[in-house]
């Protein structure tokens, strides 16, 4: 009896694994800001090629989330594998700023072509073989593989740093990113958009009308672009930890950290399944701000291992989740760049603001701020969870 050909389904979930595991494996990861300072001769220089980066990204999410809903997601995707593989190989080469400044905004607009590109896949694979209520489970899925891609690169990367050099790090970190652009090759496009806007202007318009239109919409994506901000810690975050563990051992904590990600991306489709996605994104958040604050108020050794986000996993699944029931099939992309943009100028803003906290009141302060931001996502995920509960006892 022949072997049963695997699903559509399938073949994404299996494709968007490995594409996340590739896209992620940067070996460079840990020594990324020595690496530029080494090539430009300045920490001001790498630090602003960072900035560059973050600009680039956040300039081009809206035109590349349009582009995705009127030319395709593998396409969109591929280019993005494309101009990623183009940026590794500028990191690589480059002698000097210059080349460096170019590559860091090659590799923001690949990360714009894949942001509301590659959510919106899976959903669509999903809902063409109308298998929708299970995207908490594969996105779960899929996304883990980021985190166990960082946190094998973060082991990995600082051992050959410390053994070859920097470059040669950088060199390596070429490979995954060809990989990366195989698998997308091998994408099959989902076939479930409704009819396209007459030209871009007007797609974007009829996205901004949905947003406007949907209280539900425009409250979650303010809720994506908190918890964005709120990524902005982990800059700051390794100097609250090194005040509390050995310099050699932030490598570990980084490892620590991706490890519970995975794990959390891993169980997120069942718990989502269980207590419902507005539920699981409240006491999500809910725990991360509890465990935060006692990390930050009374630290001890032990506090690095509970700062940050311990349910980043299971809250960003249930966050997907939401997001994704409310976009429309035609804007999908674009609606899920426009919340993209807006979670790149809080965070930017809150960045800013935390430096300036950081230096002038100390490190304590600025994390502290930082929660206070990302703790305003939580009555608009309470009245989200609210919201649910009686939808579901109507329906009873």
């Amino acid at each position: 009896m022949p072997a049963r050909r695997p699903s559509s389904v399938d073949h994404t979930v299996r494709r968007l694994s490995w594409f996340n595991f590739f896209g992620d494996f940067r070996l460079y990861g840990p020594v990324m800001v020595l690496y530029f300072a080494q090539v430009t001769g300045s920490y001001t220089a790498a630090a602003s090629l960072l900035a560059a980066k973050m600009l680039s990204s956040a300039a081009f999410e809206v035109p590349t989330g349009v582009l995705s809903d009127r030319l395709g997601r593998r396409g969109t995707m591929t280019a993005g594998a494309a101009v990623m593989v183009a940026a590794h190989a500028g990191y690589a080469g480059a002698t000097g700023y210059g080349l460096l400044l170019t590559a860091v905004v090659l590799e923001g607009l690949a990360t714009s072509l894949w942001s509301g590109n590659n959510e919106a896949l899976l959903y669509e694979a999903l809902l063409g073989a109308g298998r929708e209520d299970e995207f908490p489970r594969h996105s779960g899925r899929v996304n883990s593989m980021f985190q166990i891609a960082l946190a094998l690169a973060a082991a990995v990367g600082g051992v050959l740093a410390g053994v070859w050099s920097l470059h040669a790090v950088v060199v390596l970190s070429v490979v995954p990113q060809v990989l990366c652009l195989l698998v997308a090759l091998g994408v099959r496009e989902p076939r479930v958009r409704g009819p396209l806007e007459s030209n871009a202007w007007a797609h974007l318009g009829s996205a901004l009308r949905g947003l406007r239109r949907s209280p539900v919409l425009r409250r979650m994506t303010l809720v994506s672009a908190l918890r964005y901000s709120g990524e902005s810690a982990a800059q700051l975050s390794p100097v609250f930890v090194a005040g509390l563990w050995p310099l050699w051992a932030l490598g570990l904590w980084r490892t620590f950290g991706h490890v519970v990600a995975f794990a959390g991306f891993r169980v997120s489709g069942w718990v989502v399944g269980r207590v419902g996605a507005a539920r699981t994104l409240f006491f999500g958040e809910l725990f991360d701000a509890v465990v935060n604050l006692v990390a930050l108020l009374k630290p001890t050794v032990v506090s690095p291992l509970l700062l940050g986000s311990p349910a980043y996993g299971v809250s960003t699944t249930a966050q997907q989740t939401l997001l994704q029931h409310e976009f429309t099939d035609r804007e999908r992309a674009t609606m899920g760049s426009l919340a993209s943009l807006l979670g790149s100028v809080l965070y930017a803003l809150v960045a800013l603001g935390a430096g300036l906290l950081a230096d002038r009141w100390g490190i304590v302060v600025a994390l502290l701020a930082i929660q206070a931001v990302v703790l305003i996502a939580l009555p608009l995920v309470h009245r989200q969870a609210r919201g649910s509960c009686v939808r579901m006892t109507d329906a009873r």
